[in-house]
């Protein structure tokens, strides 16, 4: 039995009432509210009570829409509501109907209607004298007018709205007024008054536990630091915004702060991660039939294409963008694609195609206010108007002239806004251009300047994985820093400003600043790994992965994504990064008087190195074009593949490819270590930090001395490593940290040996483990990685032989193949390793992703960040059996009591009287140090 009719009628309103008053606080009741008024029953009610309670029906499922981000269907909502509320004689709740629609085409990019609609409703509810709905209408024009970039009337509607709301205690409106305000006035640049108004009104919000509100004020206070370059808060803040939307139910709002964080991971470059995260919203935003929101993902996916390489991609992406903005007329998004098409046109060379669109851009921004834009593109057009200065000629001066006035003046419009990324790009450009005037010190201030900001920006950021993409992309005054000191030929600072941007979050690492990211996710890690165990019995099998290989990405990608959010949840402020400035004084400190540091750097082409001794420092410059060199080093590397080959397939050429390898590094030798004869007198130890390609060098296989250039193709001569020890670092920051962990003899080993895909695994551990006093033997099913983590942190010693890969697509998911799963770089970094010796008896263990900065990514890292003080790995892949006997001999020498870097030199020279050739005794590199 239906309750009476003015039973119905009053329940209606109520559930009405409940939905509004839900919709901030907690839009899941808001929905509910909804459902139950949809349910009731009117047919049976007379005509004027059976259309009120459809009209109020309709209205709270408008409600309903618009929490879920389905504008289209509450705009349909809201007329029906209108409708039928006008039926039942209800002129003002009518005309209340209408003012959510006005958000709601807004958000659907139809302004035109949606200005109409205010317009009306405005004068219905005015004549009414319902001042209460006219003020929410007053906020949601200033929202409309907010979308269409009139951000100084926007404010002027929000701060009626704000007084009107305040004296009425409508508390919920009056934080959205002060929302939209602070939203207007960040727009227009006065970041610290829309802050202090933030916080306003977080207090508020907080005391009446409006929780949409304070979501949407985690995000805008994190967009005003995007904007800022304060990116440790506005990750942390996206982070926040994104839970709370997503714990109240709230699809369009977690979709925007999903792309709002694929902002931030853009500026800090974390590239693939951000277009991950373009793509999903792009999506939802097409879904959900919202033009404007697609756009603004579309540009900005344009510009992580473009950084990507993918030119071609990224216009395509800009051009839809610029469609969309076209059709909504909307003059800040169009302004936003040129400004990405300006930076690309500087990205190929195009000065004059980039001033052109910087321009354009600028112009646009400044009749719409957006003072954020504006300085961006003030930036824009002075490194436009810097890269087409001729170099030299009576024109020169006067076009830097310009350049130079171009750039303090955006530099003051950054410095009033506390804009970072700004000044740093600001102070970088007046630096090289007071350099090319022969001003070294007013240069080698602007670059200081701009170096303390960038530090300050990388220093607060939460983990290495941050730190190091942020890295990647501000090398300009770095690298420029170090021209001025290689100008100077002053070897101390030469290694200094090299080691200022060279590896350094392994340093960072290695002097306990951080964290690995924390596995947040142990059924998607079950999942990552089931996945990698069937792919490599497909591959195994021969048989065809691909589409699981495409699940394990994705499912690897997820991972790190959900360990990424929650150390960002956890909002725990970054540990101090190591010190920007290495001291050489400390590094000589802890040489002996025989050993040596070898530093190699390359800049604007030229290779050159800094030798490091106790009583002294050297530079070497120009040992040769960094293109020659790299050349060498992958004709090297050509050829000891061909020496492998040769072995099995090849024996008739042996001699041949012999004579080849002899060539290759006696070429090397000349270009990379005869210079330093004289610096390196009297070293009997020498740890080498190489640069980019020359990390994947086997040093020891060089030549002894330079040999005649007469001397006979197949000759070898003696080996630089069976003469001197050898041992390789990422950094001299990374080399020191090695030299403080003396040596001691190993006495407790772990030695797994997993031989399901390497025969002789298992028998290379025992033979291992005997050479121990005490040692844990796990072989067999007992060589996962559970045992691994159990047993590790007791070892002097930890020996894996085991099957290895080497992912280049995704360095963090290299991995040492065991018997219950992958042990990744990602796993292997929470190790809890004792400063003792790790080795990685497998294949190509030593290779590592190598990005700008010398940060390579690989097990021999993750290993060094677990606690490993030195961690021997292969260069390339190597036979087992061979490897067995080279095993065999390095740990015969450590119970002797010789080094780590002893028992490799004497190992090697042990290997070479039976295998001669570099492919079988080179491929072994000690990391770390002796």
């Amino acid at each position: 039995m239906n309750p009476p009719a003015d039973a119905r009628v009053a329940r209606a309103w109520a559930l009405k009432e409940a939905c509004y008053e839900a919709w901030s606080r907690d839009p899941t009741q808001a929905a509910a509210a909804a459902r139950e008024l949809a349910e009731l029953r009117c047919d049976d009610l007379p005509a004027r009570e059976a259309a009120l309670v459809r009209g109020l029906g309709r209205w709270t499922a408008g409600i309903a829409d618009v929490t879920q981000g389905q504008m289209a269907e509450a705009v349909a909502a809201f007329d029906d509501a209108q409708r039928a509320l006008g039926e039942a004689g209800e002129a003002d709740a009518a005309a209340q109907t209408q003012v959510p629609k006005i958000m709601a085409l807004s958000m659907l990019g139809q302004h035109e209607a949606a200005a109409a609609c205010a317009q009306a409703a405005q004068q219905a509810l005015r004549a009414l004298g319902n001042l209460a709905a006219a003020g929410r209408v007053s906020l949601n024009l200033g929202g409309l007018l907010l979308r269409r970039d009139a951000y100084a009337q926007a404010a002027r509607h929000y701060r009626e709205a704000a007084v009107l709301f305040a004296r009425r205690s409508d508390h919920q409106h009056s934080v959205l007024a002060d929302l939209g305000l602070a939203a207007a006035l960040s727009s227009m640049g006065d970041f610290d008054e829309a802050l202090r108004i933030y916080a306003r009104a977080r207090v508020r919000a907080q005391r009446h536990d409006l929780r949409q509100s304070l979501a949407m004020i985690d995000e805008s206070v994190a967009l005003v630091q995007l904007a800022r370059g304060q990116y440790d808060t506005a990750l942390q803040g996206m982070e926040s915004a994104r839970r709370g939307f997503e714990a109240l139910g709230l699809p369009h709002w977690t979709a925007v702060a999903e792309k709002q964080l694929a902002d931030t991971y853009l500026e800090l470059r974390l590239l693939p991660e951000a277009l991950a995260l373009f793509d999903a919203a792009i999506q939802r935003f097409r879904t959900l039939a919202l033009p404007e929101d697609e756009a603004f993902a579309l540009a900005q996916r344009g510009r992580a294409l473009a950084l990507r390489g993918r030119r071609e991609a990224s216009r395509d992406s800009f051009q839809a963008a610029a469609e969309r903005f076209a059709v909504q007329a909307h003059e800040v998004g169009q302004a936003s694609v040129q400004l990405a098409l300006a930076e690309l046109a500087l990205a190929q060379g195009d000065a004059a195609g980039a001033l052109q669109q910087a321009q354009a851009a600028a112009a646009a921004l400044a009749r719409s206010g957006h003072a954020e834009g504006a300085t961006r593109a003030a930036v824009l057009r002075a490194e436009a108007l810097a890269a087409a200065a001729p170099p030299d000629g009576p024109e020169a001066s006067a076009a830097r002239s310009v350049a130079r006035g171009a750039y303090e003046a955006a530099l003051a419009d950054a410095r009033l806004r506390g804009q970072l990324p700004a000044q740093v790009r600001c102070l970088s450009g007046l630096g090289l251009l007071t350099w090319a005037e022969s001003r070294a010190g007013e240069a080698a201030a602007a670059f200081e300047a701009a170096i303390d900001l960038l530090e300050d920006q990388r220093r607060a950021l939460p983990g290495d994985e941050f730190r190091s993409a942020f890295l990647t992309d501000q090398l300009l005054p770095y690298r420029a820093r170090l021209r001025l000191a290689l100008a100077d030929g002053d070897a101390a600072d030469v290694l200094t400003q090299l080691e200022r941007y060279r590896a350094r979050s392994l340093a960072d690492r290695l002097a306990g600043a951080d964290t690995p990211l924390a596995d947040a996710d142990p059924a998607l890690r079950e999942r990552v790994n089931w996945l990698a165990r069937r792919v490599r019995r497909l591959q195994e099998d021969g048989e065809p992965s691909a589409a699981l290989e495409a699940d394990l990405r994705a499912a690897e990608h997820q991972l790190l994504e959900s360990a990424r959010r929650a150390r960002l949840a956890g909002g725990a402020a970054a540990a101090s990064a190591a010190d920007a400035r290495f001291d050489p004084a400390a590094l000589q400190a802890g040489l002996a008087p025989g050993e040596a540091l070898v530093e190699y750097g390359a800049l604007d082409g030229e290779l050159f190195a800094v030798v490091v001794r106790a009583d002294r420092l050297v530079l070497q410059r120009a040992l040769a074009t960094e293109a020659d060199v790299v050349r060498s080093v992958q004709s090297a590397r050509l050829q000891l593949d061909a020496q492998q080959q040769a072995d099995v397939r090849l024996a008739a050429h042996q001699a041949q490819i012999a004579g080849r390898m002899q060539q290759r590094l006696r070429q090397l030798h000349q270009q990379l270590w005869a210079p330093l004869a004289a610096s390196l007198a009297g070293a009997t130890q020498v740890l080498i930090v190489p640069h980019g390609p020359l990390a994947s060098l086997p040093f020891a296989a060089l030549p002894a001395d330079a040999r005649p250039g007469d001397a006979q193709p197949g000759d070898a001569p003696e080996a630089l490593g069976h003469r001197l020890v050898l041992a390789q670092a990422a950094s001299a920051q990374a080399a020191l940290h090695g030299l403080r962990h003396a040596h001691r003899v190993p006495r407790h080993a772990v030695v797994i040996g997993e031989s399901s895909a390497l025969p002789w695994a298992d028998a290379e551990a025992r033979t291992v483990a005997a050479c121990y006093p005490s040692a844990d033997l796990l072989v067999g099913a007992a060589a996962s990685c559970a045992a691994l983590e159990a047993a590790a942190p007791a070892a002097d010693v930890l020996h894996l032989a085991c099957h290895a890969q080497f992912r280049a697509d995704s360095p963090r998911f290299s991995a040492l193949h065991l018997a219950d799963g992958p042990m990744t770089v990602e796993r292997a970094e929470r190790l809890p390793l004792a400063a003792g010796l790790v080795v990685l008896s497998a294949c190509d263990t030593a290779l590592a992703d190598e990005a700008a900065g010398d940060e390579q990514v690989g097990l021999v890292r993750a290993f060094l960040v677990a606690g490993a003080a030195r961690v021997l790995a292969a260069l390339w892949p190597v036979r087992d059996d061979v490897t067995a006997a080279f095993m065999a001999h390095f740990h015969a020498a450590l119970q002797c009591g010789q080094t780590a870097g002893e028992a490799l030199r004497a190992a090697q020279v042990a290997l070479a009287r039976s295998h001669p050739q570099p492919c079988h005794w080179a491929a072994f590199t000690l990391f770390g140090g002796w």
